[in-house]
Formats: structure tokens, C-alpha cells, sequence
């Protein structure tokens, strides 16, 4: 449309000093100058209009944008997401009989860092109102490591190493359908089942190094220690997105709540923030929080993290 307009335009130009230069080249005589203006001014008044009308077209093509809310037909869609999650954390140990333990903290910074493997990603088919939807969250951090030496005697030294990893890995997965949609807003409510595994693995070795006149002996001993808790929770939520000024920006949103079968294993979701479509998906910056309990009679440990978030969804 641009290009229309702008050619158009040339030409109006062209016209115009044509126009004047046949005027100024011929003699014309008083009647005919009467006439050649009007016949010129009407001309240029048509042109005119013509190209205040291409030029509108072309700022209403330009100004209808890409419609970030899904269409709700009978045609089946896909869409599948990877984002890069970077929360700070809090981790609360209680004993039995909710016995306070001690808790842990990380910022941001401290979590990538110390991240090791990770993956984000989440897929939804849709058709009509119906749809499915899971998503992982999967990641490795590394506890750190010590490396300590003790003198029992002149003659005896217990050289230790200990190290430790954390490997958890959140599996939700929904039923879903739509609650309400419209020219701004669209909504899916959700009912499903949420899985959480944490395992935490530690190494310990020690040398203990011993010295007889000449002689050095050496004692050493290797230790691997591992525990898993786990827990499956039903939950139900509602997600989905609001259009900006019938433009290609948008607030997603997603909450959801669960209870596992111990009364004591809550866990519960939120995300919010900002997004921009495109053709073939988009693109949003949000802030996610996540929140779960795994445990049972001999203990609890309760798990915080929030951070902000990129996620990149395409569309199929």
C-alpha cells in the first residue's frame, strides 16, 4: 500500500509541474487562462482526493495488526513454548510434629550460577472449546562442594570432599477448556495433575594419610548417599490473555492451586506480565512464582521460587 501511495504521489507532482509549465510556455489569451485554471484546479482537486484516499488505505492496512487471542473454531491448533526461568528460591525444613529445621535462601544470581542442566517447555492442542496442555519444568543445581583437611596426630591426616546436587522436575498437566472469549479477553479454566520430584545426591570421600618412619599409608573410603521425595497433586486454574487496544500486545496470565493426598503437600502456581505477537507465535516477559510442599510424617520441606521469565511460543 505504501508503494501505491508513493507512486501516486510522483505522479501528482509530475502532474502539477507539467501543468505549469504548459502554462507558462503557451499564450494564451484571457478566456483561455479562465478556462486551462479551472480545468487545471479541477483536475488537481481529483488527484488529490484520490491520493487522500490511498494514502488512508494504506494507514488502515498498515493499523490492522495480528489478533494475539486465539480463534475458537473446529479447527484443531497447536502451539509449543521453551522460556528461560530464572527465580530466586527459599527452602523450609521441618522436622515432625511441624518442628521448625532451618531454611535456605538464593538470589538470582546464585541460582544461575550454580544451574546446571535445565529445560522449560510447554505444548497445548486446542479444538473448539476443548484442549490439553503440559508443561515441564526441569532443573539441575549444584549445592557446592567442600574440601576440608584435619590433623588427628603429628603423624595422621583425614583429607574430606563432600559435594551435593539437587535435581527437580515439575510435571503439570491439564485438561482445559474455554470459559470465556471475546475481542479483548480469552480464558480457559483447567483441571489436572501436577507431579514433583526432587532427589538430592551427595559424593563423600576421605583419605587418611599415615606416616610410620619411612613408610606413608594411605586409607581411603567413598560414600553415595541419595533421596527422592516425590508427590502427585490435583489441581484446577484458569490461564489466558488480555488484549491491549485491539493491538498486538498482551497480558498473559495463569494461576492454579492444588492439594496433594498428605493435608500437608499445597502447591500452587502464578505467572503474569507482558507480550507481543507475531505471525507465527509471540513472545512474552513474565514474572512466575511456584510453590510446593513434598513430605510426610517424618518431615516437610516447602519449596518458594519466583523470578522473571522469557518465553517464546510458536503456533501451529
Amino acid at each position: 500500500m505504501y508503494y501505491i501511495s508513493v507512486t501516486y504521489s510522483l505522479h501528482f507532482l509530475g502532474s502539477l509541474v507539467g501543468s505549469l509549465n504548459i502554462f507558462k510556455s503557451n499564450q494564451l489569451t484571457h478566456y483561455d487562462e479562465l478556462s486551462f485554471c479551472k480545468w487545471s484546479i479541477l483536475k488537481l482537486k481529483s488527484r488529490f482526493c484520490a491520493l487522500l484516499m490511498l494514502s488512508t488505505c494504506a494507514m488502515v492496512s498498515q493499523a490492522q495488526s495480528i489478533n494475539p487471542l486465539p480463534i475458537v473454531d473446529d479447527e484443531v491448533r497447536y502451539s509449543v513454548g521453551v522460556s528461560a526461568w530464572s527465580p530466586a528460591s527459599k527452602t523450609s525444613s521441618f522436622l515432625a510434629n511441624n518442628v521448625y529445621a532451618g531454611s535456605t535462601q538464593a538470589s538470582v544470581p546464585d541460582n544461575i550460577q550454580r544451574t546446571g542442566g535445565f529445560a522449560m517447555i510447554n505444548a497445548e492442542a486446542h479444538q473448539d472449546n476443548w484442549g490439553v496442555m503440559a508443561d515441564l519444568v526441569y532443573w539441575q543445581v549444584n549445592n557446592g562442594s567442600t574440601n576440608t583437611t584435619s590433623y588427628i596426630n603429628k603423624k595422621t591426616s583425614v583429607y574430606e570432599s563432600q559435594g551435593a546436587n539437587t535435581d527437580q522436575t515439575i510435571l503439570s498437566g491439564a485438561l482445559t477448556y474455554t470459559v470465556f472469549n471475546d475481542d479483548a479477553l480469552y480464558a480457559d479454566a483447567l483441571f489436572g495433575v501436577r507431579y514433583i520430584s526432587s532427589t538430592t545426591s551427595a559424593n563423600v570421600n576421605s583419605v587418611i594419610t599415615t606416616t610410620q618412619g619411612k613408610r606413608v599409608i594411605k586409607q581411603a573410603a567413598t560414600g553415595y548417599y541419595s533421596a527422592t521425595q516425590s508427590e502427585a497433586s490435583p489441581i484446577i486454574g484458569l490461564k489466558g490473555r488480555y488484549r491491549i487496544n485491539e493491538s498486538e500486545w498482551f497480558l498473559p496470565f495463569y494461576v492454579d492451586v492444588g492439594q496433594g493426598f498428605d493435608a500437608d503437600n499445597l502447591t500452587w502456581q502464578a505467572l503474569g506480565g507482558v507480550g507481543y505477537a507475531f505471525s507465527w507465535g509471540d513472545v512474552a516477559l513474565t514474572y512466575r512464582a511456584m510453590y510446593f510442599e513434598l513430605g510426610g510424617s517424618q518431615g516437610l520441606t516447602k519449596y518458594s521460587n519466583y523470578g522473571p521469565q522469557l518465553g517464546i511460543t510458536i503456533n501451529f
